[in-house]
């Protein structure tokens, strides 16, 4: 079945309305009607936009089960695209660190994690999973762990408060929509979403007394020993609303807690409600109509009776107040109808999956590819009420006008820069162009400086160097946004001047303006003792670059020259002898020597032997891996990264080494996972690595490792992705590579052949259709013969550029399975 409708039909439902009201939580609620509504992309494109021809079948080859086991850390639950609601079980995670709370931190960052063994054939063993309810925020596949907030779990006994347990077998997931039975009482789940509202359909048995739990103490991450403030009220027999403030990984400015308001209503009328506090059983204190009960760690046991009829419950969530999540509801979920949520659910994804149509490969392939574009479609989510309002960085609540670019939040920027955001300029170039909008006004208008992992509204700190730099600079080179405008946002967070920014809590301004950006700057070196140095120092380099392309776009000069002969301070840890990256020590004043070759005590203090070792993932040295991962790094200058490795041929020579080492020695982070030698798959650093060989005499061994990774390390099992999934940064690599070119350094818009797997992909690139085509494609037939793109020769080292992605272009491929057929790669200058 196939529709056409514009891309923003939706927006009456999904509820972005007029932007009206106040700021405090006793605003009057005025009467919101689809009349006053606006788009969900208020920003107007330069160019007209096609209408994308929606196709439902595509939620099919959606398996939201997919890396929900190993360390995937995805979810299985309700969620729509960008929505502000992740709709999705809360399970008792097994092996957990904090046997208080049975939760890993690690394998619960996302709330759910798949223990289940499994055959070969990926066939789930059947097992009982322990669950605490169901919660409305999570994180999809990141490496730390935060959210879970408001956790609903039905009973019919009170024993079976704290924790129920449902069968695998008894388990769907699908686009926008969840199902299960718990064992305990037998009751039936379903979920669905829209943007900011989850709805909740539970089913008990014949006669069975109607139970339902709202936790407003639960959390994923245990809140760091601290407690929560909670704040229940019960408006009605049919209406609850409530407040949470918990101090997780997403802490807020001043570290004073993150804010989260909802608003509930339900199908059948509560008969009793008892107030319980933690995991205690609920006390004598019978809940009253229109009493605010507040204090820590607060629950709400809800009595419904018994009846034959399921309770039927809505929640919307706010980040502002509790107003706001009432407008949400009444704008998104205002009557009771789960089958019409569902199928708009559904079809809000059908109409991001359009955007990309492949034809041939298996069905296990178009699994793994149209899960991918829904993983990486998750986030960034729409942060913002339906009036408009939300909460800045710094905690000041706004309010967004007709034709703003939305609030977005859950920017894993160090991860997404590389693969999510320049996919999003070919398929959805108005959507990069907001994402990108939306970095710049939180940088000058608001929080002072560039988010680097921002979630919820929180700056957490995390990764390393200013990343986002590079998602503007891509967006300046590919025309989408002015180049000055991008540029005053990023240069603040490039030089270490850190008390320009008072406005900014001093913890999380030394992370996102480290010490190490000092020496970067006045030392040319990041030396030890400074944590993760070499990491540090060619990150800084590669931002330095970008923001070097930024100023020769807005014909800034001097700003140019200084980032541009900064992008090359990190040569300093060069070392040639190793032929490695590697650790420098001071030498003199301000001068750094890479360590393999001086004579110091902190040799011993990094490497075991006290000699250089590339096996070795010192955290004085790198950020989540080795020098065999991070010789690569140097992404802002290919030319120079082949010259200091020997030319093409120590180029070549480095890149067979990284295949052919042994994976089984050094140290093993968790973040280091899909091995291949010491190229890992699993973390970011590597992600570009296999398209070196471009510039190679080998040029085919990109095909090689490229069909190894495919069959390897992306499966469509729960245990399919070899590491974190990264807030969609390992699916977008997936889906980038199998259409059949990648872009190795972001800002330089020059894409770089890989090895496609569909026989025909038809790309909506906004203002038409771009069309690659793999012609004799087969799984056999893994090497590329030759590869036209618009009729035309690739340039040197087998690329073409982003301009080449027009309406009605075509990129083709001819494939053979002779690897003496294989094209050379044009090394030419």
């Amino acid at each position: 079945m196939k529709f056409e409708r514009n891309v923003l039909s939706l927006a009456v439902f999904i509820g972005i309305v007029g932007l009206t009201g106040c700021n405090d939580e006793t605003t009057h609620i005025t009467n919101i009607t689809p009349e006053t509504s606006i788009p969900t992309t208020p920003l107007e494109p330069s160019t007209p936009v096609t209408p994308v021809e929606v196709d439902l079948s595509l939620n099919k080859f959606v398996n939201p089960m997919i890396g929900t086991a190993a360390s995937g850390h995805t979810f299985p639950g309700a969620v729509v695209p960008a929505g502000m609601v992740q709709l999705s079980p809360d399970t008792f995670v097994g092996s957990n660190i904090d046997h208080e709370s049975g939760l890993n931190p690690w394998h619960s960052a996302s709330g759910y994690w798949d223990s289940s063994d499994y055959a070969e054939n990926g066939v789930i063993v059947d097992k009982d999973v322990p669950i605490y309810g169901f919660s409305h925020t999570h994180l999809s596949g990141t490496g730390a762990t935060d959210l879970g907030d408001i956790l609903v779990l039905p009973y019919s006994d009170m024993k079976d408060t704290l924790i129920n347990a449902f069968d695998k077998s008894n388990e769907h997931a699908s686009v926008g929509y969840y199902k299960t039975t718990l064992n305990e009482g037998n009751i039936d789940v379903e979920l669905t979403t829209t943007k900011r509202v989850g709805l909740h359909r539970y089913t008990f048995e014949e006669g069975a007394d109607r139970n339902i739990k709202f936790d407003l103490g639960h959390t994923l991450l245990n809140n760091n020993g601290e407690t929560l403030k909670t704040k229940i009220e019960i408006l009605d027999d049919y209406t609850i609303r409530g407040r949470k403030t918990s101090t997780g990984w997403f802490q807020g400015q001043d570290h004073q807690g993150q804010d989260i308001f909802f608003y509930a209503k339900f199908n059948e009328p509560v008969a009793k409600a008892l107030l319980g506090k933690g995991e205690d059983a609920p006390t004598d204190t019978e809940m009253r109509h229109n009493a605010v009960y507040q204090g820590d760690d607060l629950t709400a046991y809800l009595n419904f009776g018994a009846g034959d009829k399921a309770i039927e419950v809505r929640v919307a969530i706010s980040p502002v107040n509790w107003h706001g999540a009432q407008k949400n509801l009444e704008a998104e979920a205002m009557t009771y109808d789960f089958a019409k949520v569902k199928e708009s659910a559904e079809f809000a994804w059908a109409e991001k999956l359009s955007k990309v149509k492949v034809e041939g490969g298996t069905d296990a392939e178009k699994t793994n590819f149209y899960t991918g574009l829904y993983h990486m479609m998750i986030a960034p989510i729409e942060f913002y009420d339906v009036d408009g309002k939300y909460v800045d960085m710094l905690g000041t609540t706004r309010t967004l006008e007709k034709g703003d670019t939305p609030n977005y939040s859950i920017y894993s920027t160090w991860d997404t820069f590389r693969a999510v955001h320049p996919l999003w300029t070919i398929i959805d170039p108005k959507q990069a162009t907001l994402y990108v909008n939306d970095l710049i006004r939180k940088s000058n208008d608001e929080f002072g400086m560039l988010p680097k992992w921002e979630g919820h509204g929180s700056e957490t700190g995390t990764m390393i160097g200013y990343p986002s730099t590079a998602i503007l600079g891509d967006a300046v080179t590919k025309g989408l946004v002015d180049a000055q405008t991008a540029l005053d946002a990023s240069v603040k967070s490039a030089r270490y001047r850190p008390h320009d920014f008072p406005q900014i809590n001093d913890g999380i301004l030394g992370s996102l303006m480290a010490g190490q950006l000092n020496y970067h700057v006045n030392e040319q070196c990041v030396r030890v003792p400074n944590w993760n140095s070499v990491s540090y120092s060619l990150e800084f380099s590669f931002y330095d670059w970008t923001i070097a392309e930024m100023a020769k776009a807005a014909g800034d000069t001097h700003t140019y020259e200084e980032f541009k002969a900064r992008s090359y301070n990190s040569l300093t840890h060069w070392d040639a002898e190793s032929g490695f990256f590697v650790p420098t020590v001071q030498v003199g004043d301000n001068k750094c020597a890479p360590l393999a070759g001086t004579d110091t005590s902190w040799a011993n203090d990094i490497y075991p032997t006290g000699n250089f070792d590339p096996y070795v993932a010192n955290p004085y040295a790198f950020t989540e891996g080795n020098a065999w991962q991070w010789q690569w790094s140097f992404m802002q200058d290919l030319d120079k990264l082949t010259e200091i490795m020997g030319g093409t041929n120590g180029l070549n020579e480095k890149l067979n080494n990284l295949f052919t080492a042994n994976s089984d020695e050094g140290d093993q982070h968790q973040d280091m996972t899909g091995y291949i030698g010491q190229y890992i798959h699993g973390n970011e650093p590597s992600h570009h690595v296999i398209y070196l060989y471009q510039r190679t005499e080998e040029s085919y061994k990109t095909q090689e490792y490229l069909d190894q990774v495919y069959k390897e390390f992306y499966t469509p099992t729960p245990d399919g992705i070899i590491g974190n999934e990264d807030v969609g940064q390992m699916s977008a690599w997936y889906i980038m590579s199998v259409l059949g070119f990648y872009q190795i350094s972001p800002t330089d818009p020059t894409y770089t052949i890989g090895r496609p797997i569909f026989n025909k992909a038809t790309v909506h690139i906004g203002s038409g259709l771009f069309t690659v085509i793999a012609e004799n494609n087969s799984p056999e037939n893994m090497y590329v013969k030759s590869v036209t793109i618009n009729n035309k020769p690739l340039n040197t080292f087998n690329t073409f550029e982003h301009e080449e992605f027009k309406a009605g272009g075509e990129l083709r491929f001819v494939m053979t399975g002779d690897k003496t057929q294989a094209m050379k790669a044009n090394l030419a200058k």
